[in-house]
């Protein structure tokens, strides 16, 4: 038995370099178009997530006030983008012995995300049934979990409502109801929904 040998042809199964540059020019065309949809998407979930984390802290400070008998608030800090929950530290801390900053305990700093502010963005109307656009930087809940004025009187707060906002003007705004309820509403279309 005699073996043939018979000679192949040596072929490449690679990739010829014009397949390879039209393969890289698809995926930087695409990469293109992805990519500020991509930033859009996650500063839009930033807001978001912010958003719920400051109306999480308001609830949190009313549940504090219910619970312990005595006043909390949440102050925020336009200037440094911090929000944080205070409870009073005074005995038997009623609505009018809990009247100044120093009657009250930090119970920590919280940071907004890189790229979300308190502010307005493009809202131009009030949230939440507010008279006037006006940023609320204090809200306090006494012992109830009523929300109420500043000035020790005990009067229910109807006005407070805190907006955060983005860069490119999307806005959201937590407000908090007669009752105490905290409600999240996000500016659409130059009106505000309920989230």
């Amino acid at each position: 038995m005699q073996k043939s040998f018979t000679k192949r042809a040596h072929t490449s199964s690679g990739f010829t370099i014009i397949e390879l540059v039209v393969a890289v020019a698809v995926i930087l065309v695409l990469s293109v178009i992805a990519i500020p949809n991509a930033m859009a998407m996650l500063r839009a979930y930033r807001l978001a997530a912010d958003t719920r984390a400051v109306a999480h802290e308001l609830s949190l400070a009313r549940l504090r006030a219910e619970t312990e008998f005595t006043n909390a608030q949440l102050v925020i800090d336009p200037a440094t983008n911090t929000y944080s929950l205070q409870v009073c530290n005074v005995v038997g801390g009623k609505a009018d012995t809990c009247t100044t900053a120093g009657d009250y305990d930090n119970e920590g700093t919280q940071f907004l995300s890189q790229g979300i502010s308190f502010g307005f963005g493009g809202a131009t109307v009030p949230a939440a049934g507010q008279a006037a656009l006006q940023q609320t930087v204090q809200t306090r809940f006494n012992s109830r979990g009523i929300p109420v004025l500043l000035d020790g009187s005990g009067n229910v707060n109807p006005n407070d409502v805190i907006y955060l906002a983005d860069a490119q003007g999307n806005a959201y705004a937590v407000g908090v109801t007669v009752g105490g309820h905290v409600r999240v509403y996000q500016y659409v279309q130059g009106a505000w929904s309920l989230r």
